[in-house]
Formats: C-alpha cells, structure tokens, sequence
C-alpha cells in the first residue's frame, strides 16, 4: 500500500492528524490555528490549536515532524517522546507536555510527535547575545542550564521505558558507536577514499582512545545555549531532544562548552566561566568530571559537526534535500575540520604532559 506524502497544508494536516490525536487523548478534537515556526534544519514545527468537541479548555500544542529531507533524517519520534515522557515533573529540567507519538508514516507521512506548547523566547549563542541579556540574566540562567544538565544526568533512565527502547548498554563502547555513528552519517563506511583526511584521522583518532563511560545516563545530545526558552531569566523548557541516547556523561557537558556556542565569551555558552560550571554540575551530579575524557568528547563534538556540515552540503547535492542554508553550511566544513585538528593536538599534547595555551 503506497503511504501518502507528506503535506503540510492546514487543510490535510487536520484531516489526517484530528482523528489519531481524538484517539490518543481519548476525546474529539477540532484542530486550527496552525503556524509554522521557520527556524531549525531538522525538524519541521509547527504551532497548532486543538479544541475538544465536548466543549473543553482548548490545547495550545507543538507538532514536530521529521522531514524527510532534514538534516538527520531518517526520523524516528519515539525515542524524543520516551525521554520527554521520562521527565516529565523534575523541578530542575523543565520539559515539554507530551501527548503522543508516531512513527508511522501512513498517519501523516512522516514521523510526528505532539507536545505542549511552553512559553519563553530563546536565547542564542551569537557573538553579543550575552553581553546585551546583562550578568543578573545570564547568572540565572547559568544556574538553569547546569542544574538542569545535572538532573538529567540523575535519572535512572532503567526504571523507565527508555529500559526496553535502548536494552543493555554497554560503557565501555558508547564512545565508540557515537563516532561510528557520526562517521556514517557524513556518508562513509568501510570506505574512507572520498572523506577528508582530517576527518578519517579523527575518526581513527576517537577510536583509539575511546574511553569507558563512567556511567550510562541519559545524553541529550545537543544540550547548549539555543535549545531552550527562557523567560525573565530562567529556563520554561529544553527543547530538541531528537539526539537523544544513552551514553556518556562527559558528552553533554563537551558539547554544551564547545567554543562555538560560547558567543566569543570564552564561557560556557556565554553564561558561565567553565571552572564554575564543572563546579557547580559536580555538586549537583555526584559526579567529578574527568578532564581527559571532556577533552575526549571536546574532539568528538567537533567531528559530529563536522559530519553534519558535510552531511548537509551532500543531501543539497544529491537533490536529497532543498534548503538553501543547508547548502551554505559546505563552507563551514574547512574551519570546523581546523579547529578539530587543533583539539586533536592538544588532546596528544597533554597526553606527553606538555603545557598547552588555550
């Protein structure tokens, strides 16, 4: 049976979301109200009004799709719903409603997940942004972004249904499948003739000295300054959770610190002095982190990175996808694979215990 296309007219969205969210909430529904919201490579959003038929408060919700020519498709929905559902009520991670889910393309033509909508602007990682939020406002949300990257980690994620949807995990390989995983998606496999050779280095690099994790937690995967409202200086929900997996610690705390998202700072996404961070997500965790795995994930980071610019300049090419700024990001490969190989070098330096200026 052929599944229908995707279309996102509001028009066929209501026809074809109305009854399975009828179903799923266990009551009639009456869908308008639709907007799309145009940032992100990845998955589409859209906003949406959901009105009961039995003449109840009407639903303010989130429908994100997993487009098909998005910057990580293939998509699956389950594994962002799991989590979020996961989390749902810890005071300190504050995270979207969910309401459902579905990985089946014959509902609406790709994967789909339904929340709730929060309210809060984002905040952003661009060279400024901290500067004109002022110190009070970025002190605040400081305390948030640790705190809240120190809950998730605190999870027992086994006592969840994240147990069946991820099964045994082991520590000392999920350094290992991350890079793998990066690696294919930048298109390469057995083969490395066509990849750059920064990047087949780097990939030979992770692997040779992936580390065990500490401990298995959950890993949001793109924890960082833009992934969350706020509102008067305090976090109203972390967004983006379609990287989500099990894995290791140090992985969220590289990636949130990455110079990239510190806004030309020098500070953990422009919030907050490194030092304070670790610090105070120690305290929070119970949990010291380990300077030389950071180091290690610091290098995974930037080559997950740089197989997503990679990643997106060949889906363009090959008529995969049609996003102008995808095609934009081919430029950015250069300077990432750079900075990798600078990562790379210190990472070898403070392995001989020379002294490295940073």
């Amino acid at each position: 049976m052929k599944q229908p296309s995707l279309d996102l007219s509001a028009d066929t969205l209501e026809r074809r979301l109305a009854p399975f969210l009828s179903r799923a909430l266990n009551r009639p529904l009456r869908l308008d109200g639709w907007r799309r919201f145009p940032a992100g490579f990845s998955w589409i959003t859209l906003g949406l009004r959901a009105t009961p038929g039995d003449g109840g408060e009407p639903l303010d919700l989130i429908l994100r799709i997993g487009d098909p020519r998005g910057l990580l498709a293939p998509y699956r929905a389950e594994p962002e719903y799991r989590a979020l559902e996961a989390l749902q009520g810890l005071a300190s991670l504050p995270v979207p409603r969910v309401f459902a889910f579905s990985d089946d393309p014959s509902v609406i033509g790709a994967p789909f997940l339904v929340t709730g909508r929060v309210d809060g602007d984002t905040p952003m990682p661009w060279k400024g942004a901290a500067e004109a939020r002022g110190e009070q406002h970025n002190a605040s949300l400081a305390r948030d972004f640790s705190d809240g990257l120190a809950a998730l980690h605190r999870v027992d994620w086994r006592a969840t249904p994240l147990k069946r949807l991820w099964g045994e995990v082991d520590p000392a390989t999920v350094a290992r499948e991350q890079t793998l995983h990066w690696w294919r998606h930048a298109g390469f496999g057995d083969d490395a003739a066509h990849a750059p050779p920064q990047l087949h280095h780097a990939m030979r690099w992770l692997l040779r000295h992936a580390p065990a994790a500490p401990r298995v937690v959950i890993v949001h995967g793109d924890y960082r300054v833009g992934n969350f409202l706020q509102r008067d200086g305090r976090i109203t929900a972390v967004l983006d959770w379609e990287l989500v997996h099990a894995g290791d610690p140090h992985e969220d705390l590289a990636w949130a610190a990455l110079r990239v998202f510190s806004g030309g700072t020098g500070r953990v996404g422009g919030l907050m002095d490194r030092q304070a961070f670790v610090e105070r997500y120690a305290r929070q965790a119970g949990f010291t982190p380990d300077p030389v795995a950071w180091r290690y994930y610091e290098v995974l980071g930037l080559f997950k990175s740089a197989s997503m610019l990679l990643s997106a300049a060949q889906r363009v090419q090959s008529g995969r996808a049609r996003d102008i700024r995808m095609a934009s990001m081919g430029f950015q490969v250069a300077s990432t694979l750079l900075e990798l190989n600078r990562l790379i070098g210190e990472a070898a330096a403070e392995s001989r215990g020379a002294e490295v200026t940073p």
